[in-house]
């Protein structure tokens, strides 16, 4: 058996936004659930005149913006006994869109987690 849930939310403000997926699989006594969500911010906007305008921003930011590099983060535990498992993979970081000379710095955080059981029992969930 297989089941996927898909829930999207856009905040009112409109600066924020989240997607999530979770799949769930139970097939021969194995049980294992993969849930990934997707969140992005908007953290500032700034609007341009003309393409020129657009340009010297873009060269500023160059110049006096260290951006931050993504962050990355792998944890994995594993229960001998019980026979539970889990991983969880984590990407924050940012990124610009322009869409008609607007400059938008988004915010973003990936994560995937994954819960693994080895031997479950009917009607089980993780």
């Amino acid at each position: 058996m297989r089941e996927i849930s898909i829930q999207t939310k856009t905040f009112d403000n409109y600066k924020r936004k989240n997607l999530s997926i979770i799949e769930v699989i139970n097939q021969e006594g194995f049980l294992a659930r993969a849930e990934k969500k997707y969140a992005y911010y908007v953290s500032e906007q700034n609007e341009a005149k003309d393409s020129a305008q657009l340009k010297a921003w873009v060269d500023s930011q160059a110049q006096a913006y260290q951006k931050k590099a993504r962050h990355v983060s792998i944890q994995k535990t594993f229960d001998h006994k019980t026979g539970f498992g889990q991983m969880i993979y984590r990407v924050i970081g940012s990124f610009y869109v322009v869409q008609n000379l607007r400059v938008f710095a988004v915010v973003f955080m990936h994560s995937i987690k994954f819960d693994m059981l080895s031997h479950c029992l009917p009607g089980q969930k993780l």
